[in-house]
């Protein structure tokens, strides 16, 4: 028998995305949405209506999670949720400790190996993939770090850094990857040709897991994992990756462009539709143009190049 803690929260169809996001910050192991599609007789609804506008989110964590750290980070990020679109009823819902023989394998049932871009595919470690001529399969361990390469942030990020090294003359060979989390994109640039990746996130579980799925990917000599703060590196690289949401970009935007070396190239994500526009402002005030923008549902992804 297992023991996990439930975290359970009230959110806005359009913030599940968002609040998702945190939660795998936090440490969440999976997730699970209350859509409510049944009638009255517990039976499914017929016609099934549409999903209601507020809904119960309920994520699952390890037995040491401190619920009330994880409550506290909570309600501070509701600010920044507010911030990004608009008062709603966002809410702490609930907690609950809970024994279960069979929940912490059952949420690897959504976890799929999937191709990503022309030549990635983003593969858990216990499943077999048959890889095909030219496949470069990424092997991941989420463990407790947040990164399977699920989330739409995570693929728009993928997509740029493929073709990064697939479709330019001049690939890069020095690699930033702030925030690694399970390192899977610092990983993906090293599998895919770059020399030299450094991986940084302040979480030290977040460090053991990206530094276990380097090894597991046959890269550790190249992809190096550093619990470090940002504000702590000083080089300058070919290729500068940050999967983070839009305020923190923002406020970090003149460090992170003094890291992306002349002519380098700088991939954003975990930016909301809406503040796209503002993180691109804030970075072009940085030497950065803007080379090409993608978006997957709720979120745009952003390729910048460093002028000389």
């Amino acid at each position: 028998m297992t023991r996990w803690k439930s975290f359970s929260v009230k959110v806005r169809r359009e913030t599940i995305d968002a609040v998702n996001h945190f939660l795998m910050e936090q440490g969440s192991l999976g997730m699970a949405y209350d859509e409510q599609l049944l009638g009255a007789s517990g039976d499914p609804a017929a016609p099934v209506p549409p999903p209601p506008e507020i809904t119960k989110l309920t994520a699952y964590f390890p037995w040491e999670t401190n619920l009330w750290d994880l409550k506290r980070n909570f309600l501070e990020f509701l600010q920044t949720l507010r911030e990004s679109f608009g008062e709603g009823p966002e809410e702490f819902h609930g907690a609950a400790e809970i024994t279960d023989s069979g929940w912490a394998e059952k949420w690897k049932e959504h976890f799929k190996a999937q191709k990503i871009g022309q030549r990635l595919v983003i593969k858990p470690s216990w499943e077999e993939y048959p890889a095909k001529e030219n496949d470069v399969v990424l092997t991941v361990d989420p463990g407790q770090a947040f990164g399977t390469g699920t989330h739409e942030t995570t693929r728009m990020c993928l997509r740029f850094i493929e073709s990064a090294f697939t479709s330019d003359a001049s690939p890069p060979r020095s690699v930033l990857d702030i925030g690694t989390g399970t390192g899977i994109l610092g990983i993906a640039a090293a599998m895919l040709g770059a020399k030299q990746v450094l991986g940084i996130d302040t979480d030290s579980v977040a460090v053991e897991v990206a530094g276990k799925n380097a090894e597991l990917n046959g890269v550790a000599d190249v992809f190096r994992v550093e619990g470090t703060i940002f504000e702590a590196i000083h080089e300058k690289f070919d290729l500068v990756l940050g999967n983070l949401i839009s305020e923190i970009l923002i406020d970090l935007a003149e460090l992170i462009s003094a890291r992306c070396a002349p002519g380098g190239r700088l991939v954003l994500s975990g930016i909301i539709n809406e503040k796209s526009g503002s993180v691109v402002k804030e970075f072009s005030n940085h030497q950065m143009k803007l080379a090409d923008e993608t978006i997957d549902g709720e979120w745009t992804a952003l390729l910048f190049r460093k002028e000389p």
